[in-house]
């Protein structure tokens, strides 16, 4: 059995496919592809991106494990709370742009229309315009997004865990979704843990980014901020890339 994470996509369609088309081939039914979280916000296709990955549950040759995001996090707090708008802020506009270009213009109108009140009144915005847009079967894919998976090799997560925590379900969500100042420098686990998140990676001379390996078994994947979406492969270490696509 082999483990494949794929790290943020944040929209990057052609990314996606580029690196599926390399990917996907490699997979057998007794593997696991798991996404790392960061579909959406800042890129230009963030529904086709969710489309594509609802798509491959069903076609994929083996379990497809999706998790959650910071981002997702997010925009989940504002679908809960119109008055919760942080997810604004870090590229929200542009995910509600790839489901409706009208919902975005009414929403930028209202935040416009608001001016600093937004923040310090806390105004209600009308964001069921863009969550009404949202075919159901991307919200089931928001809401049911998992917080981490794991195997006897390997943790996957979005941002990291905390190293004095222990076990898994022992881990705060909030580390899991925004990491924390000790990890990955203070991990000492015996697994190999594969993140994204924190956009760290090694570029080459070239400006090429390569996974943040360190020698204690961590492995930061978030090269999307660079135009390169990467995956790696557990235990082996096999590292998969898109061509450069931003």
């Amino acid at each position: 059995m082999a483990v494949v994470a794929i790290g943020d996509i944040h929209g990057q369609l052609a990314a996606l496919e580029d690196l599926l088309a390399k990917v996907l081939p490699t997979l057998s039914r007794e593997d696991v592809l798991v996404f790392l979280g960061d579909y959406i916000d800042k890129g230009p296709n963030v529904r086709g991106c969710v489309d594509r990955i609802v798509m491959l549950r069903e076609e994929a040759p083996c379990p497809v494990v999706t998790l959650l995001g910071n981002h997702e996090q997010y925009m989940l707090r504002t679908w809960k709370d119109p008055t919760a708008h942080s997810w604004i802020w870090i590229g929200g506009f542009e995910t509600i742009a790839s489901y409706s270009v009208e919902a975005a213009a009414f929403i930028q109108a209202e935040f416009e229309a608001a001016g600093p009140r937004i923040i310090l009144e806390k105004v209600r915005v009308h964001y069921e315009v863009f969550f009404g847009a949202m075919p159901a079967s991307h919200l089931a894919f928001f809401t049911g997004l998992e917080t981490y998976y794991e195997t006897d090799d390997v943790i996957c997560v979005h941002a990291g865990i905390d190293p004095a925590c222990g076990a898994m379900p022992l881990q705060d969500t909030e580390t899991l979704i925004w990491g924390t100042e000790r990890f990955p420098g203070d991990y000492g686990g015996e697994r190999s843990v594969i993140y994204g998140h924190w956009d760290n990676s090694v570029d080459d001379d070239e400006g090429w980014p390569w996974p943040r390996i360190l020698s204690n078994r961590t492995f930061g994947i978030d090269t999307i901020s660079k135009g390169v979406l990467t995956a790696m492969r557990f235990p082996d270490g096999r590292i998969f890339q898109s061509g450069k696509k931003v």
